[in-house]
This record gives C-alpha cells, structure tokens and sequence, in this order.
C-alpha cells in the first residue's frame, strides 16, 4: 500500500470512529424539533405529542389479531413506595425516561429494563411528609435535558445522558406554603418550558411558569387568582384572592399555529365555603364570595408572554372541588373546524373553538351528576346550580374525585372517537358552618390537620353510590364533539390507568383490581388480559426499541383516589390492599 493510499485508510478509520463516538449522541436525541414533531417509534410527551393531546401510538405490529401473543419482556421495580405510581413514562430513540415518588428520576433501556441511571434529589422530609401532593406524575424532555418538579418547589434539569444537574431553581417557597410541583412540564420549544404549582388546597396564589430551559431563568409568571387582572380580582370578596389556592398540577397542550398552551387551574381555597347559594357574590357573609377567577378553569395562556388569551370556568366559586387541573386538553378537527375537547372533573366534556375558546358544546359524560342541569351555550352560565347549606347533609355527584380525573382518555385518527373512563359516584357532603373547622372525612376514617399553611378544607364528605345504582366506571367510545356513543363498557370496580389507543386498532387500560386489558376499539371486544398484580394509576405507553413495539404499563395502587376507592367503595373486594410501584413491559415473542 502505498502513502497516499495509507493516508486515505486512516483518514476513513478516523471518520468510522468518529462516527461510532456520535452514534450514542444520535441515540440520545431530543432536540426541540424532535419533540415537536415526534416520530412514531416515540413516546415525546406526557401525553405523547405536545400538540395534539391524543395519547394515541401509530406503531401497529400489535394490533386486534395478534395482541392475544402479548407476553411480559421486563420488569422494573424501583423500590421505594410512597402512594404508588401515577406516572406516565417518556420515551426516546428506545430509552425511557420514568418519574417515581416522590421526585425520583429514572432513566431505562427500553428494550431490556436495564438502569442506566437515577437521580434521587435531597430534599428537606418535613417539607416532604407534609404535604398532601407528595407525589409525581410525570416529567417532560427537551434539547438533551430531562425536567423535572419537585415537590420541595424546585424544578431541575438533569443531563439526559448521565443525569447529572444543569441547573436548579427554587421557585415556591414549600417550606413556607407547602405548595411545590407534582406533575409534568411541557417543553414547549428551545426557549420555552412550562410548569405549573399545585396550589389547590394551599393558602397561597397559584402560579403557572414559563422558564427558559437552558437556564431555569423565569421568563413569565401567570397568577392563577388574578394578580394584576382587575376583571379577575372583582370575583373576590376582599383580598382572599391572596391565598385563594387555583395552582396547576398537570401539563398542558401547545396550540402552536395560534402560539398558545392550554391548561388547567384547580379549585379555590378554602376547598368549601359556608356561603351557600350567595357564593357567587364578591360580597357575600363569606370567606371567599364570587366566581373566583381563575379557578376550576380552562385557560389558554400566550407562548410569548403569559397573558390569558381565554378562559372558560367550568365550576363557579366550586363549592364541589371540581378543579380543571387534571390537563387533559385534546386538539382535532370536524369538517375544517379545529376544536379543542376537556373532559372536567365535574364530569361535563368541553369542546371550544380552538383560537377563541368559545364553546362549541358541553355535553355530560356522567349519567349519575347532580350539581347542574347543564351549561346553556346561548346565555354562557351554568344552569340550575346545586348549593350545598353549611351544616346540612347533601348528596352531590360526582364525588370530590371527580367525573373524570388525572387518568387521561385517547382519541384515535383512524376510528374518529374519543375513549374516556367516567367515574359515576357521589358523596355526602356537609359543609362546616361559619366557625367550622378542618376535619376531613375518607370513609371511615377521619383526621385532622394542622393549622397551618397546609391544607384547609372545611367539609366532610362520605363516599356513596349513585341513586338507584351502585358505584363504577363507564368506558366510552364517543364522538368528541356531539357526545355521541359508539359503545361502552361498563366496570364496577372504577379504572384509574390513563387509556392508549395504536394504529394496530388496540385499545389499552389498566384496571384497579390488576388487570390489564387490550380492547377493540371499533366495538369494545375485549381481546387479551393480563393480571399485573396491583391496580392501576398511572399511564399506558407504546413506543419502539430495535425495531420491536413494546406496550409499557404503569402499575402501582395509591394515590389519594386509589386509597378512597378502597376505604369508601370497594372495602370488602380490596383486603389488606398495599401501595406498590412497578412499571411492565410487554411485547410480542
């Protein structure tokens, strides 16, 4: 060989070896582009895709004649359990991403289970221990950095390939308010990620972020009670809108043709108010009188600055906690329309003009709710509205957990229906009278908070069934935007897993007695089950590793819904039930 043939060879070896050097950085991409636009083999978001919503995989290697073959390929227990796992997994270029109680990060090949690392942040156990919302569902990726909120009130971002930190910032003073982060940011674009505070039952002003993702620096504030907002101020009696609760505990959803991201606010504090039927006046014998903006609402903030573009509130001064916050915002489109759908606590499903938030319809999901006759969309008000009388005994549905809550629904492209669990149950409530306290019912069993920043909900409450029925789930298959049932299936034990439909025609759900089970989702034929050993409360992801589909399930019972389910419903069918925390994977042989 002779020199300039030498030359050549090494000058090749060199370019072979450099490429081998990137080949890990090419597998560890997540660039802002990427998560935009995620590809099919991938699991980007919370909810799959940051604009669309729909918790839907196209991968269809399994699909409704195969999925029968479903078996096992790993399992991953991460060990410590606090309120099982509520989570759902991202997933990129084969590797997942995994948050775990209470702030715990973890990074798995996809194929194999195998730990590639963990991040565990020291946090302060009393400001831990304390809080209510001791818990995370989920965490969001972007540009190489994993983010994450604590329930200490920080947000980090760790290096995707190492975990190790890039930055820290301590945004709520937990310490103080006991307020902190629980669930997933959304990353929004190179410049932009989102987060909201849990805030609901604090006596504290909720607050949304928008932080720059290389720094952690704060690029806006959104104040959830109406800081600096006359219109929202004049919806509260006095100033209790300076700890009038409203935080946002769940992701949102990037309308980014009309640069804005929607999400959703939870409940005012104090969670229930002695006012009655006067609530909704500012100047009501209250605590805190009037609607309360912008509590219990959907609201689209603008990309850029913050500001509230609309809003729709979808519990006036909520005397029933039925906060907007679970964050489940589906984006779609009928006949050129594009339509936003939110499926609310208080068991309505909402459909609105995309750019403007006018609703277009608002149709009741539940067949058991009693607390309105429902929203007229001429006038724009809830109608018939049922007020509960401090010291009296009232039957309410749906329950304190909502008609929906934070375990998301799908909608499928390729059916045009929108899949949802409902939660038909009710409770009795009795609100304390004006020198009430802050005893709390589950059930049985009853405790007692301390008088300090943490919680204050001045209320009892006890589970009961819906009149004349017993309490379950409903399974819908519907129309997103007329309502309208394709089929159902009914449950009497409640799911609690968010669904995932694939381009395969598979439906997937997690039930709370271990369970779970892949449907047809033209018509509701249940295909495969699986007993996975403990219920389910967290997400359902499919994604690719080696060019092979994978189904990955979140199980784990806990959670403050799980626990209330078991003491107020289903005692007798959940013995000595534990809280436990696992994800299982499975694929066909």
């Amino acid at each position: 060989m002779n020199h300039r043939m030498r030359v050549l060879a090494n000058r090749m070896l060199l370019i072979a070896a450099m490429m081998l050097c990137l080949a890990p950085m090419a597998l560890a991409d997540s660039s802002a582009d990427k998560i935009r636009n995620c590809p099919d083999g991938d699991w980007c978001h919370y909810h799959r895709t940051v604009d669309k919503g729909w918790r839907h995989s196209p991968l269809s290697e399994i699909n409704t004649e195969n999925v029968k073959n479903l078996r096992p390929a790993w399992i991953f227990q991460p060990g410590e359990v606090r309120m099982g796992m509520h989570g759902t997994p991202v997933v990129i270029n084969g590797e997942m991403y995994l948050s775990t109680n209470p702030s715990t990060v973890w990074k798995l090949n996809g194929a194999t289970g195998e730990r590639i690392w963990a991040h565990v942040p020291e946090m302060d156990e009393a400001v831990v221990s304390r809080s209510v919302f001791a818990h995370t569902r989920g965490l969001a990726i972007g540009d190489g950095r994993v983010y994450m909120g604590l329930v200490d009130g920080r947000v980090i971002a760790l290096d995707e390939k190492d975990g190790s930190v890039i930055w820290d910032k301590q945004l709520v003073n937990s310490k103080k308010d006991s307020a902190g982060f629980s669930g997933a940011g959304t990353f929004v674009n190179s410049d932009l990620l989102v987060i909201g505070q849990n805030a609901g039952e604090y006596p504290v002003e909720g607050r949304i972020f928008g932080l720059d993702p290389k720094t952690g620096d704060l690029k806006w504030t959104f104040y959830t009670t109406g800081r600096g907002d006359e219109k929202a101020l004049a919806t509260w009696g006095g100033d209790s809108w300076k700890y009038g609760g409203g935080g946002s505990w769940q992701p949102g959803t990037v309308d980014y043709d009309n640069n804005q991201i929607f999400m959703g606010t939870s409940n005012p504090n104090p969670d229930y108010d002695y006012c009655g039927a006067d609530c909704r006046d500012p100047k009501a014998d209250a605590i805190r009188g009037g609607d309360n903006l912008y509590t219990s609402s959907t609201i689209a903030l603008d990309l850029g600055t913050g500001k509230l573009n609309w809003y729709f509130q979808e519990a006036p001064s909520d005397p029933y906690d039925y906060d907007s916050a679970p964050g489940e915002y589906v984006i779609f489109e009928d006949n050129g329309r594009k339509l936003v759908l939110h499926p609310g606590k208080n068991g309505f499903n909402h459909v609105h003009e995309l750019k403007t938030g006018k609703p277009v319809n608002v149709y009741p999901d539940m067949k058991s709710q009693n607390w309105t006759s429902g929203f007229n969309l001429e006038t724009g008000e809830w109608e018939n509205l049922l007020w509960p009388k401090a010291g009296e005994k009232t039957l309410v549905c749906p329950a304190i957990d909502g008609g929906h809550s934070w375990n998301a629904g799908s909608y499928s492209p390729q059916t045009k229906l929108f899949y949802r669990i409902a939660n038909e149950w009710c409770m009795d409530l009795t609100i304390a009278p004006k020198e009430g306290g802050t005893k709390i019912t589950f059930g049985t069993e009853k405790r007692i908070t301390e008088p300090f920043a943490q919680v204050y909900m001045a209320a009892e409450w006890v589970g009961q069934p819906p009149p004349g029925d017993t309490t379950h789930g409903r399974l819908t298959a519907r129309n997103p935007l007329t309502g309208e049932i394709a089929w159902e299936k009914r449950y009497d034990i409640i799911p609690h897993s968010a669904l995932l439909t694939t381009g395969g025609g598979v439906l997937f759900i997690g039930t709370t007695d271990g369970f779970v089970e892949a449907i047809n989702a033209e018509n509701g034929e249940v295909l495969w089950r699986f007993n996975n050993g403990s219920g389910h409360h967290g997400g359902i992801v499919s994604y690719e590793a080696g060019g092979k589909q994978y189904i990955g399930v979140v199980v784990g019972h806990g959670s403050y819904v799980g626990r209330a389910l078991v003491d107020s419903y289903h005692k007798e069918k959940f013995v000595n039930m534990k809280e436990s925390a696992a994800v299982v994977v499975f694929s066909l042989p």
